[in-house]
């Protein structure tokens, strides 16, 4: 699965992110990937130490079958949905 997003910024913005990043749109792209990846072995750690110390087995392989099961057996919540609950896991 591949998902876009458009960000619309203003003429301000976009410069002064010109001032910090030589392609501002590949900076933007880079810094999204690397948190999503960074969010991704965060949800991996959580669903290995959650299923380790309830003595289960692990049978996702893989990150993403991993982070879809997270979210599958409820070990982890969107924060959209966490938020209106009132719990973050």
């Amino acid at each position: 699965m591949h998902t876009s997003i458009t960000v619309g910024l203003t003429t301000c913005q976009w410069q002064s992110l010109e001032y910090i990043a030589e392609d501002p749109k590949d900076w933007f792209i880079g810094w999204a990937q690397g948190r999503a990846d960074s969010a991704a072995k965060d949800i991996v750690r959580i669903y290995t130490d959650t299923k380790v110390e309830a003595g289960q087995s692990i049978t996702a392989v893989g990150t993403t079958a991993i982070v879809q099961a997270a979210y599958d057996e409820k070990i982890i919540t969107t924060v959209s949905a966490a938020n209106v609950v009132g719990v973050k896991t």
